[in-house]
């Protein structure tokens, strides 16, 4: 079998004991998930349908430049991959319609044109930035600005501000507050699954490589993260700040950090910022394990 450019995602029969494989990036140890937007997206996805019962999964990491003899076999050459029996996929877009297609359910789709367009822009405009081909982050910042205004004006429209209803008490309003968290409604979707980890990779490599911090005013912008990090499918799957920080370091054009702090980070224990700017209290979470 070729990879998924050579090959169409078909229908299969899932058996009761019916296993998929996901591959994603190895992280500096070899071991642990690296830095992957794409492949945490994957992740999350096989998470929130494994939850509800709709597939058993397993998830290898993988250093693509090493590929398993799996790989090989089926014309595989990227991560994140997906096989399935004799069926190997590297091309996201066929991996995810592979899943929703053998695999339906777990809430994931959605019908939101405002949303594709508030999230349009974000990421191309931080690789833009962080590639130092420009020191300037006013686009970065409106790009933020316009995904932080439809975050805020869904939550206004959800909890009858803009529309009229003036009389929901305010006990109403609080629990309606409390369920509209993410991009198109009260639970994640394929969007969500896209956009949050490359929030995620913007707000730690543009702080690490760039000192780019995002404006503490976006109130809707930070409580979508906040809503991400309190949400256990978001924070299994999350690569830590020090992978983060690699990758990107890594990459061509970014900038370098030097050996000794790159040696330092790569043996560093794994921290996660899942902190949101409330009243200034930082939470940084970090794996004793």
């Amino acid at each position: 079998m070729g990879s998924v450019g050579q090959q169409q995602p078909k229908t299969a029969v899932p058996g009761p004991l019916d296993e998929v494989t996901a591959y994603v990036k190895a992280g500096v140890d070899g071991e642990r998930m690296g830095a992957c937007p794409f492949c945490q997206r994957v992740f999350m996805v096989l998470l929130i349908k494994s939850q509800q019962k709709l597939l058993k999964f397993k998830v290898i990491t993988t250093n693509p430049a090493k590929p398993p003899p799996e790989f090989k076999a089926l014309g595989l050459k990227h991560v994140p991959a997906l096989i399935h029996g004799d069926d190997g996929f590297d091309a996201l877009d066929d991996i995810i319609q592979y899943l929703d297609t053998n695999y339906p359910g777990g809430g994931l789709e959605y019908n939101h044109p405002d949303a594709d367009l508030a999230t349009k822009d974000f990421f191309s405009k931080f690789c833009f930035y962080i590639k130092a081909v420009n020191e300037d982050p006013s686009k970065l910042d409106q790009a933020l600005k316009k995904l932080n205004i439809f975050l805020e004006k869904s939550l206004n429209i959800t909890n009858g501000i803009i529309n009229g209803d003036s009389h929901q008490d305010e006990e109403e309003e609080n629990a309606s507050q409390a369920h509209i968290q993410y991009l198109c409604g009260n639970n994640l979707t394929h969007l969500d699954c896209e956009v949050l980890p490359k929030l995620q990779h913007l707000r730690v490599a543009a702080k690490a490589l760039k000192n780019y911090d995002i404006p503490t005013d976006l109130r809707g912008f930070w409580r979508y993260l906040h809503a991400a990090y309190t949400h256990p499918v978001f924070v299994r799957t999350c690569p830590c700040d020090q992978e983060i920080i690699l990758h990107w370091h890594d990459r061509p054009e970014t900038p370098k950090l030097s050996h000794k702090k790159h040696s330092v980070i790569a043996k560093e224990k794994p921290k996660f910022s899942f902190d949101v700017p409330v009243h200034a209290s930082v939470v940084t979470i970090v794996d004793e394990s």
